[in-house]
């Protein structure tokens, strides 16, 4: 007899339990034959839903007014439902609201989108409307209760399917682990390994049924090729690109495309440096793949291209380097090799998670991680963790796990030596690739261990390059807080009772065999355990003090006019000589001697464990957590004691509170940046490229050039192909207050409710700042969503990701977004018509990195806060106009872009506009006119 199961949905008011209400249930009833029988109500609740619900699901107050209340059907679903497994979409949520409201399901629940997490590792999107999309299931409605709970029974049997084709041992293994995870599926995975006939093999046998089997990556690359390739060759292959209709639909010759086409491909024949600004719309990627794949073709040596953000990084992988592989098979003998190389932590190390399978999981996370790891190693051949798309909170258990510590290619790991090791893979890709692509993280990790994670390599391509110096300086930074140092103490052992936690407890665990025998050396090791317990306890002992001391010294030595609120401060030389920074150092020295005993300890037990048999279980990968916690342990030292006990010029150090726990953590940051990448960079490389769509300012590059070290460089300014001046207003309010008084907020939100009315939505209003976007967000909310306009605020309403969709599915919505809206938008099309800049994007003054730099300059503001804040306005503009028939409005509402001097040098840095100062009161009609369709 097969189960009876319910699909279940609700729509509700909201999303929280305790206040919202449910205003739609639908339940299917159905087998893995078919459907047996349905059930489906609106459902009238005592508060009318609001708008963004109607606009969403459809449903309006009006009609909800003829529907029963909950209460009237509630036995009626109870009934339905019975003791059934329920399937859903995130059931948790239409359960919680179902109990609620006192209808509580008392079969298993079945989560269709853990389901989906378990058996398509990899999936970009895993939205219901994103699994059924994937699984080819027909979903046209959503978002109302019957058509999702329809998907959801569509889905659900296509992924049972799938888990019962699984090989039974590998489900065995599963069911083990969600058990202990505590995880609803194991139900439904015991039912489906029930089904199995009687004798099937349940034990898997050798690595090769865990493993997907490695693919050949190729030979290294050895050099000693020709790297003769002409400019003709390199523009013919350009416009070859035209003909492939499957790649670009609508292709077309850009004379700056190819005019910068030209100047990579001279800059690596030549071996020339090269900065060039590429605007929108120029087809950069291109420009620079293709002459940087003939070259490293032919050359035999690779061409590395670095990318800042990971949309980037993928997009050259999935989609531009294919294209350039494409073009050049009917040319050149030899394919286009190309691979992509990220950080240690991204990859899985086998030797730890082969440890970690045998043994019980540490939490519900791990055993889940675990469980979906077993399915994803038959399918993966990269070992990368973005190929699960894992959640922040499953990092704890992925550090477990992860290839991070530095010696393990050179430990003698099995993994390693029959080539399996995900790490030693993605590195033999890397060694024979053409073009290799990184980010810029790996890059300047490369540069600060002298050149021991990339394989060598002299000419680089750095698209994204305006956040060279930024990443550059993140990458050298430093951090700790009391929780990071408890981590690593944890880490390394506590004592509970009779038992040991971390490495110390894995010696334990692991030396067990020895211990009746006092010369043994696994007795030696629990021996060696207790020291490393006793140790870590010392420095536990004198952590709390010095934080305690910091914490004072925020308060305490905080400049007379900074604001209580304020959670940073710089600290200088004057800070250095209070006393409370005298009973500080102290501190921090005692705290800094028994870390060295801990430290030296611990080196010692590394080097016990890798050069030696000391009779442990498993011995190879406890010394890689021992090496890996020396590496932490050392930067976690050396920053501290940097910061704390040495007064050094080159290097900014502050104290910041931390948003989230409110814990005081010590900072630093090197104060210049340029030294070390013009040495390790510039004059290390044969050619270096940089290219982004804004690296001047004001027509120059001089400011980027002396952030970033690159003295001696060709350079291109290239427009965009667009017709700005056809296709863009800029819209100047005459008549709005300063951005810095207090009733800025107030008239702004008055001008942005006609503004956003006449543009129909279909806008972006970028903020530098919280508090302003969400006064701004409350001032507009009410009006705009009581006329059909959805108003969307960043950090309320969902991620960036979410907001972007939301906008790109209906137009009439308006986003409200910092930070990271301001670059790596892209909306082609009418969604987006109207960008409006709330202020303009100057650093925060007491931000200590600013104020650290700014006086290296005779004239901060104007040499340094301005050709800052001009990259970054520049990088929000880009926003707007994504395509060439886009049409647009840029409202800027800072009212210094024309009463400061420096305002012109904004408006010089953009695009050739049609510019109009206009009196608020014009605004919205001046916006509806530029937006209005031409006869």
């Amino acid at each position: 007899m097969t189960t009876r199961y319910v699909a279940i949905d609700t729509e509700t008011t909201g999303l929280d339990p305790e206040n919202d209400e449910i205003i739609e249930v639908a339940a299917i009833a159905f087998d893995c034959e078919g459907v047996q029988d349905e059930f489906r109500t609106l459902v009238q609740p005592v508060h009318p839903p609001p708008y963004r619900v109607e606009r969403l699901t459809g449903i309006h107050a009006a009609e909800l007014m003829s529907a029963p209340h909950f209460a009237a059907v509630a036995s009626e679903i109870a009934a339905f439902v019975g003791d059934s497994p329920v399937v859903g979409q995130n059931i948790e949520f239409d359960t919680t609201f179902l109990a609620r409201s006192g209808v509580w399901v008392a079969g298993a629940q079945y989560d269709t989108h853990d389901l989906a997490l378990l058996l398509l590792p990899g999936l970009h999107d895993y939205s219901l409307r994103g699994i059924a999309d994937y699984l080819g299931i027909e979903f046209p409605v959503r978002h109302r209760a019957y058509a999702d709970a329809d998907a959801t029974r569509s889905v659900f049997l296509a992924l049972r399917s799938r888990l019962a084709e699984l090989p039974g041992w590998l489900l065995d293994e599963v069911q083990r682990l969600a058990a202990a995870a505590d995880w609803s599926l194991a139900s439904l995975l015991s039912e489906v390994l029930a089904e199995r006939p009687a004798g099937v093999e349940m034990v898997a046998g050798l690595a090769s049924e865990l493993l997907a089997a490695p693919e050949d990556v190729g030979k290294p690359l050895n050099g000693g090729g020709s790297a003769s390739v002409q400019d003709a060759e390199v523009l013919d292959l350009l416009r070859r690109a035209g003909g492939l209709t499957h790649h670009f639909a609508d292709f077309e010759q850009r004379p700056e495309q190819e005019k910068m086409a030209r100047a990579v491909n001279h800059a690596l024949t030549e071996g020339r440096h090269l900065l060039v600004e590429a605007g929108t719309g120029t087809g950069k990627s291109l420009a620079y793949l293709l002459p940087a794949a003939l070259q490293a073709i032919r050359s035999g040596e690779r061409v590395v291209v670095s990318t800042d953000t990971i949309g980037l990084q993928e997009q050259l992988i999935e989609k531009d380097l294919p294209v350039i592989r494409e073009l050049l098979a009917d040319v050149e003998p030899e394919p286009l090799r190309i691979a992509s190389l990220k950080g240690r932590r991204n990859y899985l190390c086998l030797q730890r998670w082969s440890a970690l399978r045998h043994s019980a999981p540490a939490d519900k996370d791990e055993a889940r991680l675990m469980a979906r790891m077993l399915v994803w190693l038959r399918q993966t051949q990269t070992g990368d963790r973005a190929e699960l798309n894992l959640h922040s909170s499953a990092d704890p258990a992925w550090s477990r796990i992860a290839a991070e510590n530095t010696p393990c290619l050179q430990t003698a790991c099995p993994f390693v030596k029959n080539g399996t090791c995900f790490l030693y893979r993605a590195r033999k890709r890397a060694d024979a690739a053409h073009v290799l692509v990184v980010n810029h993280a790996l890059l300047l990790s490369d540069i600060a261990t002298g050149g021991h994670v990339l394989p060598p390599y002299q000419r680089l391509i750095i698209d994204e390059a305006h956040n060279l110096e930024d990443e550059a300086t993140s990458r050298l930074a430093f951090s700790a807080t009391e929780a990071d140092f408890n981590d690593f103490l944890d880490r390394i052992g506590r004592r509970t009772g009779e038992r040991a936690s971390g490495l110390a407890g894995s010696i334990n665990e692991a030396s067990r065999g020895g211990a009746g025998d006092l010369l043994a050396p696994g007795a030696y090791m629990a021996g060696v355990s207790a020291s490393l317990v006793t140790a870590a306890t010392r420095v536990r002992a004198r952590l709390s003090e010095p934080y305690k001391l910091l914490a004072r010294v925020l308060v305490e030595c905080r400049p007379d006019d900074r604001e209580q609120g304020d959670g940073r401060l710089l600290v200088t030389r004057s800070t250095r000589v209070q006393r409370v920074w005298s009973d500080l150092e102290i501190s921090a020295s005692n705290l800094d001697t028994a870390l060295s005993d801990l430290m030296a300890l611990l080196d010692d037990v590394r080097g016990m464990l890798e050069l030696g048999d000391q009779g442990l279980l498993e011995q190879d990968a406890i010394a890689t957590e021992a090496a890996d916690l020396c590496q932490i342990g050392a930067e976690l030292q050396f920053g501290w004691t940097h910061a704390l006990l040495e007064e050094d010029a080159s290097l900014i150090c502050w104290l910041e509170r931390e948003r989230n726990s409110g814990e005081v953590a010590l900072k630093t940051a090197p104060l210049e940046v340029a030294d070390v990448l013009r040495r390790e960079l510039f004059e290390a490389k044969d050619s270096v490229i940089l290219t982004s769509a804004t690296l001047s300012a004001d027509d120059r590059f001089d400011f980027l050039r002396e952030r970033v070290g690159l003295d001696d460089a060709d350079e291109l300014l290239l427009g965009s192909p667009f017709d700005f001046e056809a296709s863009t207003l800029i819209a100047l309010p005459t008549d709005l207050p300063d951005p810095n008084s207090s009733d800025f907020v107030a008239n702004v939100g008055e001008l942005l409710v006609e503004t956003l009315r006449a543009s129909q939505g279909r806008a972006l209003v970028l903020f530098t700042s919280y508090g302003a976007l969400n006064g701004v967000y409350e001032a507009i909310k009410g009006p705009l969503e009581a006329e059909g306009i959805l108003v969307l605020g960043h950090g309320t309403d969902g991620s960036p990701r979410q907001m972007l969709a939301a906008l790109r599915e209906n137009p009439r919505t308006v986003l409200l977004g910092t930070a990271s809206f301001w670059e790596g938008v892209d909306v082609i099309g009418e969604a987006l018509s109207l960008l409006v800049i709330a202020r303009l994007p100057f650093a925060v003054p007491t931000d200590p990195i600013y104020q650290a730099r700014s006086a290296l300059y005779d004239e901060p503001f104007e040499q340094y806060a301005v050709p800052n804040a001009i990259l970054r306005f520049r990088q929000g503009f880009g926003r707007l106009i994504r395509s060439k028939t886009d049409r647009g409005v840029l409202l800027v509402l800072d009212r210094r872009l024309r009463a400061r001097a420096y305002g012109d040098t904004f408006l010089r840095s953009l695009p050739r506009c049609t510019l109009r100062d206009l009196a608020s009161r014009e605004i919205a009609g001046a916006v509806e006119e530029w937006l209005t369709p031409q006869a």
